[in-house]
């Protein structure tokens, strides 16, 4: 489904009263929500180098879930404990078990240990890099992301939250108690769909 496939709806459901060059912004808002919510997660094939313990994440990222390097799902911990391991914690080669989300910039990650080889390249013969042309000593990032296209079975509930910010504004057809009634209906939806 696409953005234009929501905001047939929200003409639909509104009876044309939906002002439309206010739609890309709600629409914007709501994505944003979602991607926060975990809605839209992606796995996303990420590199680690040999002797340097932080990680580049993908650019598209909004909140990470998980990290996996080879089979191993590592763990996430905090820079306290990672200190009580070890007190060298950043300059300790191994295998990679954990990895820290503190000092770290939004987009990367510092692992422990610190990778001892550079993750292969992977060769996508299938197109599925997470797949079957997975290759060993390879990362992979789980994490939700913005989409401008969402899943099929969330147009509507996505078209009531806009309505709910359509019938919010001041407007000739301002109307709280369908904007409530649309906000509780699409969190009615999603609670089903979660």
């Amino acid at each position: 489904m696409s953005q234009a496939d929501v905001q047939a709806l929200v003409v639909l459901l509104s009876n044309g009263q939906a002002d439309q060059t206010l739609f890309p912004k709600f629409f914007f808002d709501v994505m944003n929500i979602l991607g926060g919510t975990d809605w839209h997660t992606i796995a996303v094939p990420i590199k680690f180098i040999a002797g340097q313990n932080t990680v580049q994440l993908p650019g598209n990222l909004l909140n990470l879930i998980n990290v996996v390097y080879d089979d191993t799902v590592l763990s996430e911990l905090s820079l306290r404990e990672l200190e009580s391991i070890t007190t060298g914690w950043r300059i300790a080669v191994g295998s990679p078990v954990a990895y820290t989300l503190e000092t770290e910039t939004a987009k990367t990650i510092a692992v422990f240990q610190t990778p001892f080889e550079t993750s292969p390249m992977i060769i996508p013969v299938h197109g599925l890099p997470t797949g079957e042309d997975y290759t060993p000593g390879n990362g992979i990032s789980i994490h939700s992301e913005r989409r401008d296209d969402p899943l099929p079975y969330l147009t509507l509930p996505i078209a009531l939250y806009i309505l709910e910010r359509e019938y919010n504004r001041e407007s000739p057809h301002q109307d709280f108690a369908f904007a409530m009634g649309c906000r509780a209906l699409g969190d009615l939806l999603f609670g089903m769909l979660k």
